[in-house]
């Protein structure tokens, strides 16, 4: 019956997920642009982004891109998500990470800060603030019409980017976990 216990222990302590949910938040403060039609000046925009780490590629070179789904949020007018295929990317020899729409091949906001040098889109890090870069003019097609920027992305629009793992186990742990305590309980019922 001893084995029973050292699988049970095994499977509780070493049986953790190396995969999970994370969310990335990019915010950038004096932002101009237009939202579902409605124009905005000097408004904070916050843009999120979810995904499971599972799904991270290495594009080499120090390049990390993970899929997700994606909402904008401007302040004093609302949040909509986004429709297009959407991507948080990380670029590690220019120090930056970003979201980026993967329809439009095009850079949404990129925020820059020297601490995303060794970062691999598959932990908690941040907030960071840097500078910015994004594509003005064009238009990201959302649910409930589109979103823009309209004025250069640069210096005078601090931005910052942190991402956040979530602590909830995948299904598959919880199995081991469950098996675990199984075989725990079986293994005292039988000593009883």
């Amino acid at each position: 019956m001893n084995w029973i216990k050292r699988v049970c222990f095994l499977t509780l302590f070493c049986a953790a997920a190396t995969a999970g949910p994370i969310t990335f938040t990019e915010i950038i403060a004096n932002a101009n642009g237009s939202l579902d039609g409605s124009a905005f000046a000097s408004q904070t925009v916050t843009l999120v982004l979810t995904g499971d780490t599972s799904g991270i590629v290495n594009s080499g070179g120090g390049g990390y891109e993970l899929l997700g789904a994606a909402t904008v949020n401007v302040s004093g007018i609302g949040t909509d998500t986004f429709t297009d295929s959407m991507e948080a990317i990380e670029i590690q020899p220019i120090n930056s990470a970003e979201i980026g729409d993967v329809t439009n091949n095009s850079i949404l906001l990129r925020v820059t800060n020297v601490g995303l040098g060794s970062y691999a889109l598959n932990t908690s890090i941040g907030p960071l603030s840097g500078g910015t870069v994004g594509s003005t003019g064009t238009s990201y097609a959302t649910e409930g019409g589109s979103f823009e920027f309209t004025s250069a992305l640069n210096v005078d629009h601090p931005a910052s980017f942190t991402a956040s793992t979530s602590s909830v186990p995948e299904p598959g742990t919880l199995g081991l976990i469950s098996a675990g305590i199984a075989l725990l309980l079986l293994q005292r019922r039988n000593s009883v």
